[in-house]
This record gives C-alpha cells, sequence and structure tokens, in this order.
C-alpha cells in the first residue's frame, strides 16, 4: 500500500478509518510535532432540482500532508523531508476518537512545555485542541492493556 512520506508497521484499508495520530521526528535535532489527520473529507454539493445537497466524501491528500505547523513545514522545506521521520501512531474508527486521542497524548507528553537538553522547546505543536466533545467509551481491551 502506498503510504506516501508515512511509516507504519501494519498493513491497512484506509477506506476501513476515519484518520489517523501521528509523529513527526526532526532527525538532526530531536524536535517533533504530534498531530492527526483525516482520511477522508465529507463534502456537500448543489444538484440542480434538488432542494438538499449531495453528500460525498473526498480523500484527503494524506499521503504528502506534513503538518498544520508553519514553523515546522517552513522547516521541512529548508531542510527537506528526509531530514524528518514521519510515523503514523495509530489508526482511529471516529472523529471523536481521533480528536480525543490528539488531545490525550499532547497532554501526556506535554507538548507546550517539554524541552530538549539545549533548552529548546522539544515540540513543534503551539496549542493543544480547543474543541469541545465527549470522550469516547474505553474499551474493556483498552482497560486490560492499562499500567496502573
Amino acid at each position: 500500500m502506498d503510504l506516501g512520506h508515512w511509516e507504519f508497521p501494519h498493513e491497512f484499508n484506509v477506506e476501513d478509518w476515519f484518520g489517523f495520530i501521528y509523529r513527526i521526528t526532526e532527525l538532526n535535532t530531536g524536535r517533533e510535532y504530534l498531530g492527526k489527520k483525516q482520511f477522508y473529507s465529507n463534502l456537500t454539493k448543489a444538484v440542480k432540482g434538488r432542494k438538499n445537497r449531495k453528500h460525498f466524501k473526498k480523500e484527503s491528500s494524506w499521503r504528502k500532508y506534513t503538518s498544520s505547523s508553519v514553523e515546522l513545514n517552513k522547516s521541512i522545506e529548508l531542510y527537506g523531508k528526509e531530514n524528518y521521520k514521519f510515523q503514523i501512531i495509530s489508526l482511529h474508527k471516529t472523529k471523536g476518537s481521533l480528536h480525543y486521542r490528539e488531545v490525550e497524548l499532547q497532554v501526556i507528553e506535554d507538548v507546550l512545555r517539554t524541552r530538549l537538553p539545549s533548552g529548546i522547546r522539544k515540540y513543534y505543536n503551539g496549542n493543544i485542541s480547543a474543541v469541545k466533545f465527549y470522550p469516547p467509551a474505553t474499551l474493556a481491551e483498552e482497560l486490560a492493556h492499562q499500567a496502573i
């Protein structure tokens, strides 16, 4: 399967998933970015003779996508993609699960405050999502694999 520049250790069918959580690592500095990307966008189109719009989904440009971070994208442009590791961390079936996991990881890894030994910020992330949502139910299988 063509993943573009993304790495993931397992085969998967894009149509079975809503989106993914990713980590981009700058190889020469160790700086990182944690984010999310949807595989598809839900769109509507006006159809002549119909009151309601036609709904359809279109695959996003996820294979070429780098980040929503302006600072990181400038660095990628300057140093080249080969200086970065693009990893898919997890796949998600729903929008809620995708958003929740991104925020959860960003909080756990303290992306806004963590610094490298040199003193510079470890993460390119400039904020943590302000989206309000109900967290998805925790599956029994997930609970069984927690170290408490």
